[in-house]
C-alpha cells in the first residue's frame, strides 16, 4: 500500500482576486488650540500670565544675613496676570503691583 495521495486542483474553480487590502483610519477632527488660561475673576480678558520678581521673605533674609546688595535684586517671584491695560492681578483676581521692590 502506498501512503502517498495525490490532490487534484480543478483550475475551473480557481478565481484570482485583484483586491488589494487597504488600511483605513478614522477621520481626524481639527480642534482649535486653547488660547491659554482664562483671566482671573474680575480681570479683563486678553492678557497673559507671567512670573514677576518681588522682594519677599527670601530676598529679605539674603539681604539681612548674606549680602546687603540683594535688596536691589529681588530673589522671590510670583505669578501675576497682566491685563491688556498693564494692570497686574493675582491668579485669584486681586489687583496687585509688581516692580523692582514692592515690600
Amino acid at each position: 500500500q502506498s501512503l502517498t495521495q495525490t490532490a487534484s486542483i480543478d483550475m475551473a474553480d480557481y478565481k484570482p482576486t485583484t483586491e488589494i487590502p487597504v488600511a483605513t483610519a478614522a477621520p481626524v477632527v481639527a480642534v482649535a488650540p486653547v488660547a491659554g488660561r482664562p483671566a482671573p475673576p474680575g480681570a479683563p480678558p486678553g492678557g497673559h500670565y507671567a512670573m514677576k520678581p518681588y522682594c519677599g521673605v527670601v530676598t529679605i533674609l539674603i539681604t539681612a544675613f548674606i549680602c546687603v546688595c540683594a535688596g536691589f535684586c529681588p530673589c522671590d517671584s510670583k505669578e501675576v496676570y497682566i491685563a491688556p491695560n498693564g494692570q497686574a492681578y493675582t491668579p485669584e483676581g486681586t489687583m496687585t503691583k509688581f516692580g523692582p521692590c514692592t515690600c
